[in-house]
């Protein structure tokens, strides 16, 4: 099976990236938690019964990602030929959901409201795709040059 080159950038890269998206994913009910106890605490209140597994599961899709995140960043230290598809797929499909949020919300939300969408997230998600394209299509090309190397026949 073929492997891509090893790059100790495009790995470092990658463990930024999906570790990153990984802890905030799974720390985002704990932090929401902490807010609403923070609100019931100054309404003196008592908060309802709190499981950071139930609330983990009541959003699907958040584990699947870590799941596909955490994948993806084994594919990159095994440098198999499914990390390029693995390490890109989370954040081209969050940007596909992004921008079709945006545009369905376009004539409700307010212009700062769209200024930070944009800013907040939209960029960022460009950026990372962009920087993972370069890595990934640079590794792409030193694999089909390795590959056509070896192909050519030695004379004798």
């Amino acid at each position: 099976m073929r492997q891509l080159n090893r790059s100790y950038w495009r790995l470092g890269w990658i463990l930024l990236t999906n570790s990153a998206l990984s802890l905030l994913l799974l720390t985002g009910p704990i932090r929401t938690h902490q807010d609403q106890q923070l609100l019931y605490e100054s309404m003196h209140t008592s908060p309802p019964a709190y499981s950071y597994w139930r609330e983990l599961a009541a959003t699907p899709w958040v584990p699947v990602v870590v799941i596909v995140l955490l994948a993806g960043i084994v594919a990159e230290l095994r440098r198999t030929i499914l990390s390029p598809i693995l390490n890109l797929a989370p954040y081209v499909v969050w940007l596909i959901v992004a921008l079709w949020e945006r545009a369905k919300v376009n004539g409700e939300a307010t212009p700062q409201d769209l200024f930070l969408g944009k800013v907040l997230l939209i960029i960022p998600l460009a950026v990372v795709i962009a920087i993972d394209l370069v890595f990934y299509l640079v590794a792409l090309r030193r694999m089909q040059a390795d590959g056509d190397e070896m192909e050519l026949p030695s004379r004798v």
